[in-house]
């Protein structure tokens, strides 16, 4: 089969042995569509620590994507033959896994989500590393006492996914995003409070919708100066979850009395370390939950451009600044 491979820090397009049948707890999919991610650069350039993300064999990239089970090895429940699934390599740590930037994959059941049958899996290509973020994040805010979230970076495909979570859940969210266009993005997917950033009274409605809603935990993809603005108006005993860094080299500033008299903590946010993730049992039931919702709109990959494999140097230089993915049709 064909197969885009890393070789030391570039990649090149390869015909690979393909594995017809499935190891125990693995399914063989017959990739369909492939979202480049982010983290698929950091894998090329070789920036993940050692043990950080599960290889693949032949060294075959992508973490992403969306397929058909066309084999399902032992151990494997019987409900994922013949369906349409959504891929996340990194949930499961396997020797057998082949990577998703190929004509097949072969993943551990525990990294996929069983999709409608009739969905566009184009529209599901970098899906579910975006859909379990949200939902991990959730039970760990509940199981630590918080009942409303404040989500940085709304309009990310990360925090429309939140968005969604919070819908489907009945959990009370704010979405803080950067223009007025980022904003009526997410009101067409039923957001009631988005504020902007750089609007004049950012800071002071900020503090009215977050007393008044409680969001005491914050989901910031940011960092730097708008998280230092909304450390300022948070309620008492809020917890602000650090999980990307958009603000790029920005510092952050908080005053200590806000620490000491608010009772703020700040604390890291990974999948990888979430309970969700790190119980099999746990993560079992939440890509069950998830199969259920995922055809809501928030959970859709945003495309930018289709390339085939062949052209895959075309795609990973294709930009956007909207949140498009380059995609591989397969």
């Amino acid at each position: 089969m064909k197969a885009i491979c890393k070789n030391f820090n570039i990649v090149e397009l390869k015909d690979v042995q393909f594995t017809e049948k499935a190891s125990n707890e693995h399914l063989i999919i017959k990739m369909e569509s492939v979202g480049i991610n982010l983290g698929d650069f950091i894998f090329i350039k070789g920036m993940f620590p050692k043990g950080f993300s599960p290889d693949s064999l032949y060294d075959i990239c992508g973490v992403s994507g969306a397929g058909k089970v066309i084999e399902i090895g032992e151990n494997v429940p019987k409900e994922y033959m013949g369906k349409n699934v959504c891929v996340y390599k990194s949930l499961i740590f396997s020797n057998n896994i082949i990577g998703t930037w190929s004509e097949y994959s072969q993943m551990h059941y525990l990294s996929t989500v069983i999709l409608p049958d009739n969905i566009n899996l184009e529209e599901y290509s970098a899906s579910l590393v975006n859909s379990i973020t949200p939902y991990a994040f959730l039970k760990q805010i509940k199981k630590e006492g918080h009942k409303g979230i404040i989500a940085t970076a709304g309009n990310s495909a990360t925090g429309r996914a939140m968005l969604g979570i919070c819908i489907a859940y009945d959990i009370p969210i704010i979405s803080i995003v950067r223009n007025e266009a980022s904003k009526c993005e997410l009101e067409k997917l039923n957001a009631k409070n988005v504020l902007i950033e750089s609007s004049d009274d950012f800071e002071k409605k900020l503090e009215e919708k977050a007393n008044e809603m409680k969001t005491t935990a914050v989901f910031d993809g940011v960092g730097g100066k708008l998280i230092s603005k909304v450390a300022n108006v948070l309620p008492m005993n809020s917890t602000i979850y650090s999980y990307g860094f958009l603000g790029g080299n920005e510092s952050l500033s908080i005053h200590t009395s806000k620490i000491l008299m608010k009772g703020m903590q700040i604390k890291g946010f990974g999948n990888f370390t979430s309970e969700t993730v790190k119980d099999l049992n746990k993560l079992e039931i939440a890509l069950k939950d998830l199969s259920k919702i995922i055809d809501m709109p928030h959970f859709k990959t945003k495309i930018g451009k289709k390339f085939p494999l062949k052209d895959f140097e075309k795609a990973l230089n294709f930009h956007s600044k909207n949140g498009e993915k380059a995609i591989f049709n397969i």
